[in-house]
């Protein structure tokens, strides 16, 4: 790699930390009215700090997307186009806190939450905010249809998303209710529910990223669809799997129930890890 290569990748990060310091002053001005994130964070509020973490990650991924579409020969043009749709990232990461406020923990006022220090919120945000990232990064790596196309792809991700936590929130984990025992403050069911939404994020991604681009419109949904619905009930059949054969000394009812944090680490990584490879195959 030569010099100019270098300068170059300069200029990037500096676009990234540029549209990063806009993030912090937005999320600063969101949460004003309930607490001072600097100062939370500064004496120790983890929970904030989670968001605040969440949000700068999923940015980060977001840019890769954005450096990872078509190039211009001319470097100024590639900057600002780069920095446009890195605009559009940001937007995306304030509509997620938006959507996990309003749609996926509509019984939480998440802001009183990470004020009070509930960590295991913070995790559920992180989560969210890491999988609109990955989100993000599939809509507009390698677009070729501009904005618009970036857009949709995002929304019809973030809904598919959401429609499968709520979804698997109601069926298949309505004993387990991890929604309540996050609340309560149960840092298992934050670090479990935060794996499922990445993992869900992951395969979405795939879906996304393997459309081919000469389908139609009416395919193109069709595969999006099957893709992600594939994806969620492997990755359920999966966990399953992983709950018999890896965490062998406990259950995942059990986990939560009974807040056993290393066991949800665990069963955490190996759903991303298990997403990764299911989002392969999706590919």
């Amino acid at each position: 790699m030569n010099i100019e290569n270098y300068l170059y990748y300069i200029l990037y990060t500096l676009v990234y930390l540029m549209l990063a310091v806009l993030m912090r002053f937005i999320l600063n001005l969101r949460s004003a009215e309930h607490y001072s994130a600097d100062e939370e964070i500064s004496s120790g509020n983890i929970a904030v700090g989670l968001r605040r973490s969440g949000a700068q990650l999923g940015l980060a991924v977001a840019m890769i997307g954005v450096l990872q579409g078509d190039s211009s020969a001319d470097l100024v043009k590639d900057l600002i186009d780069s920095t446009l749709y890195g605009l559009l990232a940001v937007g995306f990461m304030l509509t997620s806190l938006y959507f996990t406020d309003k749609v996926m923990l509509p019984s939480v006022n998440n802001t009183e939450e990470l004020k009070k220090g509930n960590v295991a919120i913070g995790l559920i945000e992180f989560g969210t905010l890491l999988m609109t990232g990955i989100l993000a990064y599939a809509s507009i790596k390698g677009e070729t249809g501009g904005v618009m196309s970036s857009v949709v792809y995002f929304a019809a991700g973030q809904l598919t998303t959401v429609l499968l936590v709520l979804l698997y929130e109601k069926v298949f984990a309505k004993n387990l209710n991890p929604v309540a025992c996050a609340l309560e403050g149960n840092l298992s069911a934050g670090f479990y529910l935060s794996g499922k939404i990445i993992a869900y994020g992951l395969i979405i991604q795939s879906a996304i990223v393997g459309n081919s681009s000469d389908s139609t419109n009416a395919t193109a949904a069709m595969e999006f669809a099957v893709a992600a619905l594939a994806g969620m009930i492997l990755l359920y059949l999966f966990e399953l799997i992983i709950d018999k054969v890896i965490i062998t000394s406990t259950k995942v009812s059990t986990i939560i129930a009974e807040d056993q944090l290393v066991a949800a680490l665990q069963l955490s990584f190996a759903q991303i890890g298990m997403a990764l490879i299911l989002g392969m195959a999706i590919l």
